[in-house]
């Protein structure tokens, strides 16, 4: 079976050599900048040890934009001397903003792409202001387009161009990895540009930004009217709930979700099944230590029910209660003044970028959810990835594997999971065949926490892509405490089988 490490053996015969790499300094494509050609031995990007390789940076699509600031987008390919004749598009994160090392960030506790002879690509996403925080460019109509599907697309197209002209050879194989908005750019791939793709490695993501941004305001909302204010009349999320009460929190989910996935070992193994109640937790007469308030326990549980409008109808999906979720950063913070630092209440791309018409004056602490829903849902067209129409990408041959860890309080598995469930049964019977969605409990947006997260996506991908080996009777490791369990393809789910004594899944 081929592994990423194995690819390596074998290598291309196409000579990658320092005069090879300085002649790409002049490779001629329409509306192409190379910025950068260079040849690096015994190179370190972030403490890794990288193979000898051609480094090119190069700018498409140079223009001055509708609000006077400079775009492009800008891209970096690492190109190894033993090259494996695969090409690994790194995905982005967050609204981009920035070109990272080019070293194809692979699933966590596996080693880069680059490393294992993968020429990899990352891209700013059409627009580089100097600061990632910088979310201005939603206001430049191209730039919103390019950030939302356009620049991923210009990027791959003018890499594998770039890897004839320096190999003699399109590659072999083309693998696309990302987390979070590189999730979604995976799913972008599949939807809008399904030929570019062999394999997309789609982790936490973020499916419709617009209206996650919604619950967002909704998270804000709740903890405003229930928080302290300070003298201004500002609230300050940290005087409402700190790391002391979320710990009860966690607590009384694990107690009540413990044996859900058939054995009480202290850990919670199947979030998916998990729907607690935390009325034991109010603090009774007399009481303040060990307990919550009832404003408490209605704050968390409305941030997991999910935003609704004064009709009632929802305006996203609930979060999973996840006994391992990243609930404080997201929401609340660590700053002990108003402005409150949770991620959902600094977040400045809610109103430049996911709102249509942008909105420079919006106040998230004044959402309306009768009308606000509206602008956002706009923004929708170039952001969001909501078809499940994958019929050219199956019928392309391409496979796409899905993750999401429930405890991800940023971008909800739930609204990964219905969208899930759209792409089954519009292909009744036949979705195993081209896409699987494993949901990892305890894990967090950042693919990291205390449930099992270590697990070889690449490889499960590529033993799809190249042998026809579908990503079945895998494991995932890791966590707090270390632990192995099987990587189970939604609808199943994790259990213990008494009989076995062994881990399982059951549908």
């Amino acid at each position: 079976m081929i592994t990423a490490a194995t690819a390596l053996a074998s290598a291309s015969s196409a000579e990658m050599t320092e005069d090879t790499c300085s002649a790409l300094a002049e490779f001629a494509y329409p509306d192409l900048r190379i910025e950068v050609a260079e040849f690096l031995s015994g190179a370190m990007i972030d403490d890794t040890a990288v193979p000898e390789h051609c480094r090119v940076e190069g700018y498409l699509e140079e223009r001055v934009g509708s609000d006077g600031k400079r775009y492009a987008t800008g891209f970096e390919l690492r190109m190894p001397v033993a090259w494996n004749e695969r090409f690994y598009f790194q995905g982005g994160g967050g609204t981009d903003g920035s070109i990272r090392p080019a070293v194809g960030v692979n699933t966590i506790g596996h080693p880069p792409a680059l490393t294992l002879g993968f020429a990899v690509v990352s891209t700013d996403a059409g627009h580089n202001l100097g600061d990632r925080a910088d979310t201005s460019f939603g206001f430049e109509p191209k730039a919103r387009v390019d950030w939302g599907y356009n620049a991923i697309d210009l990027t791959a197209t003018v890499s594998k161009a770039l890897l004839l002209a320096a190999y003699g050879t399109w590659p072999r194989y083309s693998y696309f990895v990302g987390n979070s908005n590189g999730g979604r750019q995976g799913l972008i791939f599949a939807l809008r540009h399904p030929n570019q793709f062999d394999g997309i490695l789609a982790q936490n993501p973020i499916r419709q930004q617009t209206r996650g941004h919604v619950a967002g305001a909704w998270s804000v909302r709740v903890l405003a009217e229930r928080a302290p204010k300070d003298a201004a009349g500002k609230p300050i999320f940290t005087q409402f709930l700190d790391d002391a009460d979320f710990a009860l929190l966690t607590r009384e989910i694990t107690a009540q979700c413990d044996e859900l996935d058939g054995l009480k070992d202290g850990v919670v193994d199947s979030a998916r099944l998990c729907n607690p109640e935390f009325s034991a937790l109010v603090c009774r007469e007399g009481t303040t230590d060990g307990c919550l308030s009832q404003d408490q326990i209605d704050a968390f549980t409305l941030i997991h029910e999910g935003p609704v409008n004064s009709a009632g109808e929802e305006l996203y999906v609930p979060f999973a209660y996840d006994a391992g979720s990243d609930f404080m950063g997201w929401h609340i913070g660590d700053a002990d003044t108003f402005p409150n630092n949770g991620h959902k209440a600094r977040n400045t791309s809610m109103h430049n970028v996911f709102r249509d018409p942008p909105d420079p004056d919006f106040d998230v602490y004044s959402f309306d959810f009768d009308t606000d829903p509206v602008f956002m849902n706009a923004a929708a067209q170039f952001t969001d990835a909501a078809s499940a129409d994958l019929d050219a990408f199956k019928g392309a041959g391409g496979r796409l594997i899905v993750v999401h860890g429930m405890g991800d309080s940023g971008i909800s598995a739930v609204d990964t999971t219905r969208w899930f469930e759209t792409v089954q049964n519009r292909y009744v019977g036949e979705t195993g065949s081209f896409a699987r969605l494993f949901l990892l409990t305890g894990v967090q947006h950042g693919r990291t926490g205390s449930g099992p997260h270590v697990f070889p996506g690449l490889d499960m991908l590529m033993a799809w892509v190249e042998d026809g080996i579908a990503p079945d009777h895998r494991s995932v490791s890791g966590g707090t405490p270390s632990r192995e369990r099987p990587l189970c393809a939604y609808p199943s789910y994790v259990t213990w089988e008494p009989a076995t004594e062994s881990w399982g899944c059951q549908e």
